[in-house]
């Protein structure tokens, strides 16, 4: 979920809300954090209201009636995801829709001034990242997934956030107080003990990304 929420953000922008159902992909820890440092207001639909759906509903609807009834031989759940692509945005996005009476494609375009797009490099990823709190010990170092790492500046005895991919735990990036301190140090005890870490100064690029 978090891969097709970060896919949608980058191709059509940062949206004021969202609205979502109340299933567990929908109120995970990455969507929730994302949308907080995004500023993105998230509601959720009221449990077991159907009529509070019905827009949704009615494009599944459609998507089975005039989609799945003509694509019933695909291999592949890529295959299936390539072709379902293909269909919103050659066929779905530029016909008119009967209830705003246009092209969706043209209905966006409409708005297209007040959109942010987001920027795509490796700190704007780390917006969709999971986040854990972590004490740092008065050597300067924390533990997580059972492993010990060294903060990058000396954060002896401090709580730090450290975010990280799910999908990709070989790197993990330190925040303090909203700022980006840089990437955690996989803890080697004779190295570690040789060196000093300088004082906390947030690099150029902080802890919120729009």
């Amino acid at each position: 979920m978090i891969n097709a929420f970060k896919t949608a953000l980058y191709k059509r922008g940062k949206p004021e809300r969202l609205y979502f159902d109340n299933g567990a992909n929908y109120t995970s820890k990455e969507i929730l954090q994302a949308c907080v440092r995004l500023d993105i207001r998230l509601s959720h639909a009221p449990i077991r209201d159907g009529a509070a759906k019905g827009k949704i509903e009615r494009f599944f609807r459609g998507f089975r009636d005039r989609f799945l009834v003509m694509h019933t031989e695909f291999t592949s759940l890529e295959q299936l995801n390539t072709l379902t692509q293909e269909w919103i945005e050659n066929h779905y996005n530029t016909q008119p829709h009967s209830g705003i009476h246009m092209k969706p494609l043209d209905r966006f375009n409409l708005d297209h001034h007040r959109i942010h797009y987001l920027t795509n490099d490796e700190f704007t990823e780390e917006v969709f990242f999971v986040e854990e709190n972590r004490k740092v010990s008065n050597v300067n170092v924390f533990s997580i997934n059972n492993h010990k790492f060294e903060c990058p500046v000396d954060l002896r005895g401090k709580t730090i956030q450290v975010r990280f991919d799910r999908d990709q735990r070989h790197r993990f990036i330190v925040y303090f107080n909203d700022q980006r301190m840089g990437e955690a140090i996989p803890l080697n005890l004779y190295f570690n003990a040789q060196q000093k870490r300088p004082s906390p100064h947030p690099s150029p690029q902080g802890g919120h990304h729009d």
